[in-house]
C-alpha cells in the first residue's frame, strides 16, 4: 500500500512537471527523466520499461522541437490579408467575387452589406471574410486584382512553429504519461488507489483535450487563409499614376473638376426633378394667396376710383 501510494505521488509530480511551460518542459527533461526514474526504482512492475518510454517519447518529439533550423516547407504559417477595392460594376463584381470563391475551393464566412436603402440611394459597399485554402492564397490575390481596382493591401504571416512543435511535444509526453497510469492501473488492488489514479487521468485527458483542440484551430488557421476584403462602389476609377509628372496632375485635376461640375448638374437636374411633387404643393397655396392678393387689390383699387368719382361729381 505504502509502496503504491509513492508511485502515484511521484507520478502526479511529473504529471505537474509536465503541464508547465514549453520552454521547462524542453530545458528540463532531465529533471522529468529523474522523476520517471525514481518511479521505476519502486519497482511497481518488471515488464514495462518506463525510463525506455520517456526517452522514446521525447526522442519523437525532440527530433523536429529541437531543430532550430526548420526547413521553411515545414513551418506552420498562418496567412491573413486585408483588401480595399474598389469597382464600377458592384453587383458584378459581388457575383464574380463568390463564384470565384467557390473555384478556388473556398467559402465566404461572413459578410455584411451597406448604402442603397428606402430613406437613401447612395454607393453601396460591402465587407467580406473569406477562407481560401492556403495553396490558392496567391492566385486568389491576384484574382481580385484583376476583378476590381485595389486602393489597399496589407498582407500579414502569424509564424506558429514553435508553439505548434511545442503543442505537439506536450502532447506526446503526456499520451506517455496516460498510458502509464493506465498500466498501473491494473496493477492497484483497492478502490482507494483506484480512485485516486482515475483523479490523475481525468486532469491528463483534460491537458490531452486542450492541447488537441488547439492543435485542431491551428491545422484550421494554416490550411485555410483568410481575406478581408471591403468592397467600396464608385462611380468613376481614378486613373493617376504613382508618380505622376506635373502634366499629368494638371490632366489629372482638370478632368477631376470638370468631372465633379458635371455630376454637380446632373445632382442638381435630379433634385429639382424628383422635388417636383414637393414644389406643387408648395406652388398651389402660394398662387391662391397671390390671386386672392391680387383680386383684394383690384376692388379696393375700384372702391378708391368710385370715390373719387364721387367727391368730383
Amino acid at each position: 500500500m505504502k509502496r503504491t501510494l509513492a508511485i502515484i505521488l511521484t507520478l502526479a509530480m511529473t504529471l505537474v512537471a509536465l503541464c508547465g511551460c514549453g520552454a521547462s518542459y524542453a530545458t528540463n527533461s532531465t529533471s522529468s527523466d529523474a522523476s520517471y526514474v525514481e518511479a521505476g526504482d519502486f519497482g511497481w512492475y518488471d515488464d514495462y520499461d518506463v525510463e525506455e518510454a520517456v526517452e522514446t517519447s521525447e526522442a519523437s518529439s525532440g527530433s523536429v522541437y529541437g531543430d532550430t533550423d526548420v526547413e521553411s516547407s515545414s513551418r506552420k504559417l498562418i496567412k491573413n490579408r486585408t483588401m480595399d477595392v474598389q469597382t464600377v460594376e458592384y453587383d458584378q463584381f459581388v457575383q464574380d467575387l463568390k463564384s470565384y470563391v467557390s473555384g478556388f475551393g473556398g467559402y465566404i464566412e461572413s459578410s455584411s452589406e451597406y448604402g442603397n436603402s428606402y430613406y437613401s440611394s447612395s454607393l453601396r459597399s460591402a465587407d467580406f471574410t473569406i477562407r481560401i485554402p492556403a495553396d490558392n492564397y496567391d492566385d486568389f490575390a491576384e484574382a481580385i486584382g484583376d476583378m476590381a481596382t485595389v486602393t489597399y493591401s496589407y498582407e500579414y504571416l502569424n509564424d506558429v512553429t514553435s508553439t505548434y512543435v511545442d503543442i505537439e511535444a506536450r502532447l506526446t509526453a503526456l499520451t506517455t504519461e496516460r498510458d502509464s497510469f493506465l498500466q498501473l492501473m491494473e496493477k492497484v488492488e483497492t478502490v482507494e488507489e483506484i480512485l485516486q489514479i482515475q483523479s490523475y487521468l481525468t486532469d491528463v485527458n483534460y491537458e490531452i483535450e486542450s492541447y488537441t483542440a488547439r492543435l485542431k484551430t491551428y491545422d484550421d488557421q494554416i490550411s485555410y487563409s483568410t481575406f478581408y476584403i471591403y468592397v467600396s462602389e464608385v462611380r468613376r476609377i481614378s486613373t493617376e499614376t504613382s508618380n505622376p509628372t506635373v502634366l499629368e496632375r494638371i490632366s489629372s485635376n482638370l478632368s477631376d473638376n470638370f468631372y465633379a461640375i458635371g455630376e454637380g448638374f446632373k445632382d442638381a437636374f435630379v433634385w429639382i426633378v424628383s422635388a417636383i411633387p414637393y414644389l406643387i404643393l408648395v406652388a398651389v397655396p402660394v398662387v391662391v394667396v397671390v390671386i386672392v392678393v391680387r383680386v383684394g387689390v383690384k376692388k379696393s383699387k375700384k372702391k378708391k376710383a368710385a370715390r373719387s368719382q364721387e367727391t368730383s361729381e
